[in-house]
């Protein structure tokens, strides 16, 4: 695409959206001239100006737009009264968080490459992604996490302290005409403090009440004081989680389809031996060799190993940050402010133990037991060559990732004209530091080993039976010298940085009039340049001639990229009517790397009466690959077919055999991805109905085209339609995109999949928010306030690509039209229909309380996987909450807030790994924080 050409899909509407912003400033110059040159009254209002709140979603300030648009948004009391200790817990309050695995959660957290990196959580809105999402600081952007999530960059919720928190306000519809590309499906805006006086300490202890220990504590002072023309505030914030596992809790304990590699491998000589065979050594409730109900495998018999006895719900962390902020007003009313913000976060991550398959074991290898050798000598096994095992080691993949976060920001703001300006220039970075802690397993040290011809040293040149120290795989693997072990792993560091230098400057305010009302304007433009890299060992990156990893079950992506950006972008409101205003917004962006794009925007707000006000909008979006898709190298990872009866491959790759078939992946860059483009609507009406009650509904559309994803399932539909793409085993070379099974042919055994970022099509999503809120006020009984938010999405729509009439039965698939249908979400695995809450606030005196509810709508299950009964349900969960704060003193209050009250289990779940959906749910069952708050 060549640069600065710009992209050719504007609509008539968004012609029209430009052309109209150009003709209203032709219009209100006209009656400004005339205006301004009288107005000198104005003048000495300017300096009141500086404290004119910007609503998130719009550039003007000065005007009370905020009812305008879709925001939800959670104040200091918020968080207090939810007990909220991280981002991550407030931010699961908010219904608009939609379906899929994007939620406000760390379950997908792990030491595996395609896990969300240890201690990092992203936002996703709609269930659209954390790339669709845009996550701003006091308005502005931050830079992006160090570690991308698989291909998304994103940024570290975890590296903003709750204690540095004013409020959130979350634009639930886009905005990419104000904020640019990313903020496709909304915005989530922090607002940090920025005034306080005195000193403040809140320390705060959290745990459930198993016998587990997955305690949770935070400590934080807050430290400000005012001049008469300067302000400075110092906050401290600490947090410590400790880990909860799944085998803490007896739904997670035990998962639903062990994994038929085992520490006790199983064997075969890949000759004579039609079945696999497995040592008698096995714990018979392991052991699945023919016994009656132990039935053996398509390859044969095996030792189960259950993954869910090592892996991390949630991971263990600590964190250490501190936020400040100085601000200094000049006697021409000019204020220069400033902020600055440090975090260190520490995380461990567990993921089961790395696999290894059809390894060679010498026959004659002196840790084989007897009864093995016998029964593979009468299945004709030749002992003059090797056998082949499959199997697992003991140790569970563990990282450590130290992520160190810095932002600083300075500007000025003052008003001249009546015109607010401002402009600002910021950096900041995010660098991290992984490495391995146990269970990284050096290939070419382990295969050694395994002939006996390990050095003590790490060489691998030794004679067996002489010098030579042997791995020994049978009997468990439990006669290793640990010696041998610390040999065989690796640490494999991984280093990752990302940085965002950032300068922008805007202005806003009131030329000219309609409707016998200002027409208010905000004008505005920005230069930021983002830079990324991530740096693994090359013990974790794939050799460029055999194409394999160094390591066993792990691997890293090495990415590198840059971006310079630069925009303009105007907005105008427009008083068509003492009851009618329009807002219009338009935005050029313009990458170094792909070229320019304008996003127009459109919303218009009715208020008929005092107690009706309709509102809605349009806006278009543009957004090119992240710099972790734009610059990614290779990616390792793992997946499984599902094979259940029910599932579209059941008939083809699956061979009829009900087990998913579990296979090792290899993602590959892509350098011909296309921007993806979007459109969003949202028609809304707001009811106050008499003084002290308010409803609110929402109706919202997004869709998306060119969607930028990585879609296993996909390939295998593709190979259906061209078989060229299923290969043997080892023939595919790097970055060739295809599906090796063992005989090249499709129904054989899957063993590799090479995948590419591709523009996977369209995606599309639409349904209704409803807010209701009620007061009741009374000098003697106190003030309630009843309130329920909820979401109702209507449907979430793929595309995925087709060559005729689905014949397996599955739920919401569309007409195959041009090779490509859509396929219905809603209501299917982890997108429920309904979310919501429910609650009260009751405050009198000394105490305060809030008891609500969470309420999350039932699905299917994912019955596409084995075991999973057709047509099952995930059943609705709902969740009750209380919270009560004690105001013990004029100076400090003690607040205790008990999480799943009466303790409901989560609904089981049989398509998870967990028996239960950890992006919908938890495990962490009845939970208890207890904080103090002392304010000097």
């Amino acid at each position: 695409m060549p640069l600065g050409k710009i992209m050719n899909r504007h609509t008539t509407l968004s012609r029209a959206c430009a052309a109209a912003l150009v003709a209203l400033a032709c219009t209100a110059h006209t009656q400004a001239n005339a205006e301004d040159r009288s107005d000198d009254a104005a003048k000495p209002q300017d300096a009141a100006r500086l404290d004119d709140v910007l609503v998130t979603g719009s550039n003007i300030s000065g005007v009370d737009i905020q009812d305008s648009q879709p925001i939800k948004i959670f104040s200091r009391e918020d968080i207090e009264r939810y007990g909220a200790r991280t981002v991550t817990d407030l931010l699961r309050e908010l219904s608009q968080r939609g379906g899929g695995t994007g939620n406000f959660t760390e379950a997908n957290s792990g030491s595996k490459q395609g896990d969300t990196p240890a201690g990092f959580a992203g936002i996703s809105l709609r269930g659209l992604g954390t790339a669709s999402t845009l996550t701003l600081v006091n308005g502005r952007r931050i830079a992006a996490a160090s570690f991308a999530s698989g291909s998304e960059n994103f940024v570290d919720v975890n590296a903003i302290p709750i204690a540095a928190i004013d409020r959130i306000e979350v634009l639930t519809t886009g905005a990419s005409a104000i904020y640019g590309a990313d903020a496709v499906a909304g915005v989530v805006n922090f607002i940090l403090r920025r005034d306080f006086e005195g000193v403040r300490v809140d320390v705060s202890y959290a745990d459930s009440e198993a016998d587990t220990d997955e305690a949770r504590y935070n400590a934080n002072i807050v430290a400000g004081s005012n001049g008469s023309n300067w302000r400075g505030m110092v906050i401290v914030d600490y947090f410590q989680r400790n880990a909860l596992f799944d085998r803490d809790r007896g739904i997670s304990a035990v998962e639903p389809r062990p994994s038929q590699q085992g520490i006790f491998p199983s064997f075969n000589d890949l000759f004579a031996q039609e079945f696999d065979l497995v040592e008698a050594g096995c714990p018979d409730a392991q052991r699945f060799d023919g016994r009656p109900g132990f039935p053996i495998s398509r390859f044969g018999a095996f030792c189960e190993l259950n993954r869910n006895a090592f892996t991390a719900t949630v991971p263990a962390t600590e964190r250490i940050g501190a936020y400040s902020t100085f601000s200094f007003e000049f006697d021409n009313g000019i204020e220069w402010f400033n902020e600055f913000a440090y975090q260190n976060n520490d995380a461990t991550a567990n993921s089961e133990p790395a696999p290894f398959s059809s390894e060679e074991v010498p026959f004659d290898h002196p840790g084989m037991p007897e009864e093995l050798r016998i029964r593979l000598l009468d299945a004709g096994v030749d002992p003059d060559f090797p056998i082949f095992a499959w199997g697992r080691f003991t140790d569970p993949r563990t990282i450590s990732n130290e992520t160190e976060s810095y932002r600083w920001l300075s500007g000025l703001r003052g008003a001249i004209s009546g015109w607010d300006w401002e402009t600002a220039a910021s950096y900041s970075r995010s660098e991290s530091s992984q490495v391995g802690v146990a269970g990284i397993v050096n290939v070419a040290k382990f295969r050694a080993g395994l002939r006996g011809e390990l050095c003590a040293d790490g060489r691998l040149t030794c004679t067996p039976g002489i010098d030579g120290l042997y791995f020994d795989p049978f009997n468990g693997q439990a006669a290793n010298d640990p010696a041998v072990i610390s040999l065989l792993n690796e640490r494999v560091p991984r280093n990752g940085l990302s940085e965002l230098y950032f300068w922008d400057a805007k202005i806003s305010g009131t030329w000219g009039e309609l409707a016998s009302r200002p027409i208010s304007w905000a004008f505005g433009t920005e230069v930021r340049r983002e830079e990324i890299s991530d740096s693994p060992s090359p013990l974790a990156t794939n050799d460029p001639v055999t194409n394999e990893v160094p390591v066993f079950g792990f691997g890293s992506t090495a990415a590198s990229a840059e971006r310079t950006q630069y925009a303009a972008f105007a907005e105008v409101l427009v008083p068509l009517h003492a009851s009618l205003d329009l807002r219009l917004a338009g935005r050029l962006d313009h990458y170094d790397d792909f070229g320019s794009d304008f996003n127009p925007a459109v919303s218009v707000r009715w208020q008929p009466s005092d107690s009706v006000l309709l509102r809605g909008g349009w806006n278009s979006s543009f957004r090119a690959p992240s710099l972790a898709q734009s610059g990614a190298g290779l990616t390792l990872g793992s997946g499984s077919l599902p094979c259940s009866p029910g599932s579209e491959f059941f008939n083809n790759f699956c061979d009829q055999f009900a087990d998913d078939d579990a296979f090792l992946t290899e993602i590959n860059g892509n350098p011909d991805l296309r921007a993806e483009t979007a459109d969003t609507w949202f028609v809304g009406v707001a009811f106050n109905l008499g003084r002290n009650t308010s409803f609110t509904a929402d109706y919202w559309r997004f869709v998306q085209r060119n969607l930028v994803d990585i879609d296993e399932l996909e390939l295998f539909r593709l190979a259906l339609q061209d078989p060229t793409l299923v290969v043997p085993e080892g023939s595919l070379g790097a970055g060739e995109v295809g599906i090796e099974t063992r005989d090249g042919s499709i129904g054989s055994p899957i063993e590799e999949v090479h995948l590419a970022l591709t523009n996977i099509g369209r995606q599309k999503t639409d349904g209704i928010d409803f807010s209701l809120e009620h007061r009741i006020d009374s000098e003697r009984l106190g003030d309630l306030r009843l309130f329920a938010d909820a979401t109702w999405t209507n449907s979430f729509k793929r595309q995925e690509s087709c060559d005729g009439p689905d014949s397996s039965g599955r739920r919401g698939i569309g007409e195959c039209i041009d090779g490509a249908r859509l396929v219905e979400r809603v209501g299917e695995f982890r997108f429920p229909d309904w979310v919501g809450s429910i609650g009260v606030d009751w405050s009198h005196d000394a105490i305060s309380t809030r008891f609500w509810a969470n309420y999350t709508d039932s699905y299917f299950d994912d019955d596409t996987r084995e075991d999973v009964p057709a047509g099952r349900k995930v059943a609705s969960w709902t969740v009750f909450n209380l919270s009560l704060t004690w105001d013990i003193s004029k100076a400090g209050f003690v607040n205790l807030t008990t999480r799943n009250l009466f303790d409901k289990d989560p609904p089981l779940s049989l398509g998870s790994a967990t028996n239960v959906d950890l992006f919908n749910h938890n495990t962490l069952g009845r939970w208890f924080t207890l904080s103090y708050t002392h304010r000097f």
